[in-house]
C-alpha cells in the first residue's frame, strides 16, 4: 500500500504544468530566468517571501511580466506552490483560497 501524496506535493505537481505552460518560457525551466527583463525565481526575495506579494505579481504582472488574472486561482495556487517548493526556495504553499482573497486588491 502506498502512502497518500501529501497536499503540497500534489500542488507543485500540478502547478509544474501549469509553470510549464504559462511561465517557463520566461522564467526558465530551471527557474533561472533571462536577467535583467526576466528574474530567476529561483532564490528570490519575492517567491521566498510573503505569499500575498508573490500572489499579486502573478495577477497583475510587473515590468515586462503581464497579468496572469485570466488564470484559475487554483492553476495560479498551483504554479506559485511549484515555484515556492522548487529549486530549493523554501517559500512554501500557496491556497486557491489565498488567490481568491487577492483578486481586486
Amino acid at each position: 500500500r502506498t502512502a497518500p501524496v501529501p497536499p503540497t506535493a500534489r500542488a507543485a505537481a500540478d502547478g509544474e504544468k501549469v509553470y510549464n505552460t504559462q511561465c517557463a518560457a520566461c522564467h526558465q525551466p530551471t527557474g533561472q530566468g533571462m536577467p535583467p527583463n526576466f528574474p530567476a525565481l529561483k532564490g528570490s526575495a519575492v517567491v521566498n517571501g510573503p505569499a500575498t506579494a508573490h500572489i499579486q505579481h502573478t495577477l497583475k504582472g510587473k515590468n515586462l511580466m503581464p497579468p496572469f488574472a485570466h488564470l484559475s486561482d487554483a492553476d495560479i495556487a498551483a504554479a506559485l506552490t511549484y515555484e515556492r517548493t522548487s529549486w530549493g526556495n523554501k517559500g512554501g504553499a500557496v491556497t486557491a483560497d489565498q488567490v481568491k482573497a487577492q483578486r481586486g486588491k
